[in-house]
C-alpha cells in the first residue's frame, strides 16, 4: 500500500523496472539476470503479477490524493492505524502539512505513520482525528463466540517436544498443567499468530511434508519474530532487483560470511529468522511473506555446514524471486533439502540456487565436476571468488556425499547464526 510521496515515487520507479521485464524485450532482460532458461517463465510470471499489483496501488493512491474516491469507503479505513493516513491523503496534505497543523515536527508524523499509529496514545490519536475533521462512531457488535477448534487435540506431547518448548519459552507450559491444558495453550498461540502475522499459517504449500502440528508451532514462532522486524523493512524489498545476489554469494569467502549474508538480506528488505527445527521435523529452511508483503527467510541450521547454509539460503531466495505472487503467501517449508520429492516450484528454486552459487555455463564447461583433488576445487572457488564449500557441496550432491568432507565447512555455521538470533 502506498501511503506517502516517497513510497509513490519508489513505486513508479519500480513499475518502470518491471515493465522492462514484462514487455517486448522481456526475454532479453531476463536472460541478463543469468537465470537458467527453465526458471525464466516462473520469474516472468511473478514479475507480471507484481507489476499488476503496483499498477493497482498507484491508481488507488492517485485516486485518493486527487479526491476521486472516499477513503472511508475502503476496507482499509476500518483499520484504525490507516484511517488518519488515508484521510490525510484525501485532504491533499503532505506529512509536513499535517505536522504544521498539529504543531509538531514532520519526523514525528513520519514515525507515527511508519508504525501505523501503533505507539500513539489514545488521547493524541483523537486529537489528530479532530484536526483532520474525522469523526469515528464506535459500535458495539456482539460477536458470535466460537469455541476453539480442536486442531491440536491430537498433538503428541512427547517429553522431547515439551522439553524444547519449555526451553525456548514460546508459550507458558507449567509442569503441573494437564496435557489438554497445554494443547489449548499451544493452539491459542498458533491461532493468535495466524490472525495477526500473515496468511502462511492458514494456507501453505510444503515441499515434502504432510500436515504437521509441530511445524505449525515452529511456523507461528517464525512469523512472530519476523513481525518484530517489519517496521524497519517496509517498502525496501525490490522484486525487480537481483543484481545484489552475486555480491551476497561472494560474502561466503569471509569467516563470518553467514552473519554478513543475513545483514545483507535485511538491508534489502527481507526479514530473516534463525530458529532451530523442532523434534521429529527435518526442516532446513522456509520462505514466506508477511501480510504487508515483506519477504521472510527462515533458517534452522539443521546441518552445521557451510555448503548446506549457502544452498538453503539461495533456495529460499529462489522462492522469493520466482514465486512471490504464486505460492509465497502460502509459504514454502523445505524439508530435508536434497533428499525430497520435489514439486515444480521446488525444482525451480533448486535451479535458481545452483545458478546463483555457480553459473551453469561455467559449471558445465569445467572439469572440476569430475575432480578428486581438493586443490582443483579450491582453485575453481578462487576463480569465482566463492568459498570452496560451495563447490565441494555441488560435487557431493551430483556424485557422492562421501567426497570432500573436509571442505564443506563442518561446524562453521550454527554458532554464528544462533549468536545473531539470540
Amino acid at each position: 500500500m502506498i501511503l506517502n510521496q516517497r513510497d509513490y515515487r519508489r513505486a513508479k520507479a519500480r513499475r518502470e523496472q518491471l515493465r522492462r521485464f514484462t514487455g517486448n524485450d522481456a526475454i532479453v532482460n531476463l536472460l541478463e539476470e543469468g537465470l537458467p532458461h527453465q526458471v525464466n517463465e516462473a520469474r516472468k510470471q511473478t514479475l507480471a503479477a507484481e507489476l499488476l499489483r503496483i499498477d493497482e496501488s498507484i491508481d488507488r493512491y492517485e485516486s485518493i490524493t486527487r479526491g476521486n474516491s472516499d477513503p472511508s469507503d475502503t476496507q482499509d479505513a476500518l483499520e484504525l492505524g490507516l484511517l488518519p493516513i488515508l484521510v490525510r491523503l484525501s485532504r491533499g496534505l503532505s506529512q509536513k502539512d499535517l505536522a504544521e497543523i498539529l504543531g509538531m515536527r514532520e519526523q514525528q508524523v513520519q514515525r507515527y505513520e511508519k508504525d501505523r499509529y501503533a505507539t500513539i496514545s489514545l488521547q493524541r490519536y483523537q486529537q489528530i482525528l479532530d484536526r483532520l475533521e474525522v469523526e469515528v462512531e464506535p459500535r458495539l457488535v456482539a460477536k458470535e463466540i466460537q469455541a476453539p477448534d480442536d486442531q491440536f487435540a491430537d498433538l503428541e506431547l512427547s517429553p522431547e517436544l515439551l522439553k524444547e518448548l519449555r526451553k525456548r519459552a514460546w508459550v507458558n507450559l507449567p509442569r503441573n498443567a494437564s496435557p489438554n491444558e497445554m494443547r489449548k495453550t499451544i493452539g491459542s498461540y498458533v491461532r493468535a499468530t495466524a490472525a495477526t502475522a500473515g496468511p502462511a499459517l492458514n494456507r501453505r504449500t510444503r515441499s515434502n511434508a504432510k500436515p504437521s502440528l509441530i511445524l505449525d508451532i515452529w511456523l507461528a514462532r517464525i512469523l512472530e519474530r519476523a513481525a518484530e522486524q517489519t517496521s524497519n523493512l517496509r517498502g525496501k524489498f525490490n522484486i525487480a532487483d537481483t543484481a545484489w545476489l552475486g555480491q551476497l554469494v561472494r560474502l561466503s569467502v569471509y569467516p563470518d560470511g553467514p552473519v554478513r549474508a543475513l545483514r545483507m538480506l535485511n538491508d534489502n528488505g527481507i526479514a530473516v529468522v534463525v530458529e532451530p527445527h523442532l523434534p521429529k521435523t527435518l526442516l532446513d529452511g522456509a520462505a514466506m511473506v508477511t501480510k504487508e508483503g515483506i519477504p521472510i527467510v527462515a533458517l534452522t541450521a539443521r546441518h552445521d555446514r557451510l555448503d548446506n547454509f549457502w544452498f538453503t539460503l539461495m533456495h529460499e531466495m529462489g522462492h522469493i524471486y520466482l514465486h512471490f505472487r504464486s505460492g509465497l503467501e502460502e509459504g514454502f517449508l523445505d524439508d530435508d533439502l536434497g533428499n525430497q520429492i520435489v514439486s515444480d516450484a521446488e525444482r525451480e528454486a533448486d535451479e535458481f540456487a545452483r545458478n546463483q552459487l555457480i553459473p551453469e555455463e561455467l559449471w558445465k564447461t569445467s572439469t572440476v565436476r569430475f575432480t578428486k583433488s581438493p586443490d582443483v576445487v579450491e582453485k575453481f572457488a578462487r576463480r569465482l571468488n566463492i568459498h570452496p564449500a560451495i563447490v565441494a557441496g555441488r560435487i557431493r550432491s551430483e556424485r557422492n556425499y562421501s567426497l570432500f568432507s573436509d571442505l564443506v565447512g563442518v561446524g562453521q555455521v550454527r554458532s554464528q547464526l544462533l549468536s545473531v538470533s539470540s
